[in-house]
């Protein structure tokens, strides 16, 4: 059933800095543009850091993602650089050209997003499988994570070692830190529930990355 425009809760952005505006923008557009010109939705004054069309967001169904617009300086969520569409958490902040948050993204009815029995909680930013938290080291949240954002999809090497290290990918021992990395999430699944098979749920694609393959419901 499609709800009618009224009854619809879309999210809204925040300015964080005085030369932002507007202060705050309702999403109710598929697409939202963010940059220096002053055609975009969202007009940044006095920052040259900032390109002229810096990043977009655009609304998939209940979700918003942002992505960056081939900037020169780089788009940030949460002071990490993102090299890939961001499917965006409440709460997340957003940095343009540098990692200081700029703007921030309110969801009024956020949804956590269930896979399989392992779901992301974006307002505490963790992790669970049922009602266990995954306990991860930082690199091993910031691979699941990138993931999670990609459910169902092949993550290569290169995109998991960028959304780990951000930083431009080294075949060789990136990809013997990424295979570890992905061992021991998959030995902590097991830990919290024995009767799952990790490599199922993560499955690694010989030649071109790793898939988490789970059924996603909203």
């Amino acid at each position: 059933m499609v709800l009618p425009l009224s009854e619809v809760q879309f999210a809204t952005l925040y300015s964080l800095h005085q030369d932002i505006q507007p202060p705050e923008l309702t999403l109710t557009s598929d697409i939202c543009t963010i940059g220096r010109s002053t055609t975009c939705d969202v007009i940044f004054t006095g920052q040259r850091i900032v390109s002229r069309l810096h990043a977009k967001i655009e609304r998939e169904g209940p979700r918003y993602v942002l992505r960056d617009a081939n900037s020169a300086n780089g788009t940030f969520v949460n002071e990490r650089r993102i090299f890939e569409p961001h499917l965006l958490q409440d709460e997340d902040v957003i940095g343009l050209g540098g990692p200081q948050a700029m703007l921030r993204f309110s969801d009024p009815d956020p949804t956590d997003v269930v896979a399989g029995g392992l779901y992301y909680n974006g307002r505490s930013l963790k992790f669970f499988l049922g009602q266990h938290h995954l306990d991860l080291t930082p690199g091993e949240f910031r691979l699941l994570h990138h993931l999670y954002q990609h459910l169902g999809d092949v993550c290569t090497r290169q995109s998991c070692a960028e959304a780990v290290w951000s930083r431009p990918y080294d075949p060789g021992p990136d990809d013997e830190g990424l295979d570890r990395m992905i061992s021991n999430i998959r030995h902590k699944l097991r830990q919290l529930d024995p009767k799952i098979e990790p490599t199922q749920m993560i499955k690694t694609r010989r030649g071109l990355g790793y898939e988490l393959a789970l059924e996603t419901l909203f």
